[in-house]
């Protein structure tokens, strides 16, 4: 739950920029969702059933971002729940955002920010697989559902290169580092056994808890309005599989951005 959860992380794409009341920008974001190992998608009863988690390569998500008085700027993104790559996945985001310093070369601000993703899929029983395999319980696809709320704070910086003498380039490096609270629940429903002789599984499995990431990338301005942006987020995870200590598991995507300012 983590893992996708911290997938969907609604980071910023370098510092906030001090925006003229009602000025808007209007960006279309890319997540790339790194594939699941089979070693780690064997979660499901106690870490003895294999799960179906690699549903999608990638994600999309507009973003509006107002500028509002006072040097803030707010950012709503929405993502209806259309039916890809065998999922249903809804996401709503929105932040509230500030730049705090500046200077020639260098950019310093923040975000609040806080986000809920209702995912739906045949996670746990996948179609076309009930009966064999890792899946020979299943007697039909399930329903299962993930739900994930996500608040958090991020500060970001950035640098102008060509603040550097004898360098020529307009590309903007940034990073940034958050830190939130997640509030996760899974839902399961499935049929079990032959002809579903085991009846339903309704079991609902919970997590809560703080995690941290930080993430890096480049800007670069096409035009006065165009901006492409860049870059990736890490996070460890802390992770305790069955019969093992807990440790900390790497979280590591890519994403990138286009927008544009009217």
């Amino acid at each position: 739950m983590k893992y996708f959860a911290t997938a969907m992380l609604f980071t910023g794409f370098g510092p906030p920029a001090g925006m003229d009341p009602w000025e808007t920008t209007l960006g279309l974001e890319m997540v790339h969702l790194p594939t699941v190992s089979k070693g780690k998608r064997r979660v499901g009863f106690e870490g003895t059933k294999l799960e179906d988690l690699n549903k999608a390569p990638v994600f999309f998500r507009p973003r509006l971002t107002v500028g509002l008085p006072a040097d803030f700027s707010a950012t709503i993104s929405y993502a209806p729940p259309l039916d890809l790559f065998d999922a249903r996945a809804a996401l709503f985001a929105a932040s509230l955002n500030r730049p705090l310093w500046e200077t020639d070369s260098i950019r310093l601000g923040a975000r609040v920010f806080a986000q809920y993703a209702n995912v739906r899929g045949d996670f746990t029983c996948p179609a076309g697989e009930e009966g064999s395999g890792d899946f020979r319980m299943c007697s039909q696809p399930s329903r299962d559902t993930l739900r994930a709320f996500v608040h958090g704070v991020e500060v970001i910086a950035s640098f102008r290169l060509d603040a550097i003498p004898g360098v020529m380039t307009d590309l903007v490096p940034y990073a940034g580092l958050s830190g939130q609270y997640m509030d996760l629940e899974f839902e399961v429903d499935s049929t079990r056994g032959p002809d579903g002789a085991f009846g339903r599984d309704n079991r609902v499995l919970y997590t809560d808890g703080y995690t941290w990431a930080a993430t890096a990338g480049l800007s670069y301005p096409v035009t006065d309005r165009l901006e492409l942006s860049g870059g990736f987020l890490y996070s460890p995870l802390s992770v305790r599989r069955p019969g093992q200590e807990r440790r900390s598991e790497t979280f590591l995507n890519s994403r990138v951005q286009v927008a544009y300012t009217f």
